[in-house]
């Protein structure tokens, strides 16, 4: 028979998550759909805590802050625009028009995080480009629409992501790392510049996985969709982002190699319990309605007590 696909090998990882195992997930808009598909079947996720970030500098500056660091609780420098207060650390969604407040919320998340940090035993990062904006020799995180002539912007070297993430990995000799790069095409950067961009991702992953070789391993997201799947059925309508079947086969890729024998029985039973919490009735108040939420929550604790697993608490 006629192979239509190229398809690429499912290999386990070396170190498989379990169900009771942290897991911290960060990175680029594609981090989202899969910590938010963990989060919906109540395993101890937390994904993007600082918000969306794209490039490896700005995720490896939000790590060093609350883990290599000794400054803790130290005030952000925020900065105003159209009546708002922002932070060049963080995504958009952090931002407010009370300064004092915004402080106060940006600092207790990192606290927060430094918390959950102790109990994660996984760290997956999803790195978008490799171009960064500068403002006043920084790396942001997010221009936050200041005016373009306030940064500069330049593509990192292989060289430089490496030296970012080194002493992340070597002082954090009890996490596992899992990189993935995303199959968002940046295409305002060309065909041919997005590719160098990706490139540049892939070769300092590759050197930290050769340096790191216990701790640092690499899951081809990125090619399952540009060789394996390579199809625009597999892309949204701007031809960019994944479709709904795409980010499917990601999740299908994600169990295959990166769950444990438990973790996949037990996301086959919670499936579709979480099913039957997404169900919308046309009466939510009506009797049958309420007892169908009654069990369906009796069957989650159920199902959460036998594998000894706890409901996270912390979303931010």
């Amino acid at each position: 028979m006629q192979r239509l696909r190229t398809e690429i090998e499912r290999t386990p990882l070396r170190q498989l998550i379990g169900c009771r195992e942290g897991v911290l997930l960060l990175g680029s808009c594609f981090t989202d759909n899969i910590g938010t598909w963990l989060q919906e079947h109540w395993l101890p996720v937390l994904s993007n805590p600082w918000g969306v970030l794209f490039n490896p500098a700005s995720i490896a500056m939000s790590l060093q802050r609350i883990i290599v660091s000794n400054d803790k609780d130290i005030p952000f420098e925020l900065s105003i625009h159209d009546g708002r207060y922002y932070s060049f650390a963080h995504h958009g969604k952090w931002s407010g028009k009370d300064v004092e407040e915004l402080q106060l919320q940006l600092v207790g998340l990192d606290s927060q995080v430094r918390e959950f940090w102790q109990h994660t035993q996984h760290v997956i990062v999803t790195l978008g480009t490799s171009w960064i904006y500068e403002r006043e020799g920084n790396v942001v995180a997010n221009c936050h629409k200041f005016p373009a002539n306030t940064f500069v912007r330049r593509r990192l070297s292989i060289e430089e992501i490496i030296t970012l993430w080194n002493p992340i990995i070597e002082v954090s000799s009890d996490k596992h790392f899992i990189f993935t790069v995303s199959p968002i095409r940046h295409v305002k950067d060309g065909l041919h510049g997005n590719q160098l961009s990706k490139g540049t991702l892939l070769m300092a992953i590759d050197a930290l996985q050769q340096r790191y070789a216990e701790r640092v391993e690499y899951l081809p997201v990125y090619e399952l969709l540009i060789d394996d799947l390579r199809d625009y059925r597999f892309y949204a309508d701007d031809l960019i982002h994944p479709s709904t079947l795409a980010i499917e086969a990601v999740k299908e890729l994600v169990t295959d190699c990166c769950f444990s024998a438990p973790l996949k029985q037990y996301m086959c039973e919670a499936s579709p319990i979480v099913k039957a919490f997404l169900h919308r009735p046309s009466d939510p108040e009506s009797e049958e309605y309420v007892q169908f939420r009654q069990d369906t929550l009796q069957r989650k604790d159920a199902l959460l007590a036998k594998y000894g697993m706890a409901v996270p608490t912390f979303v931010p």
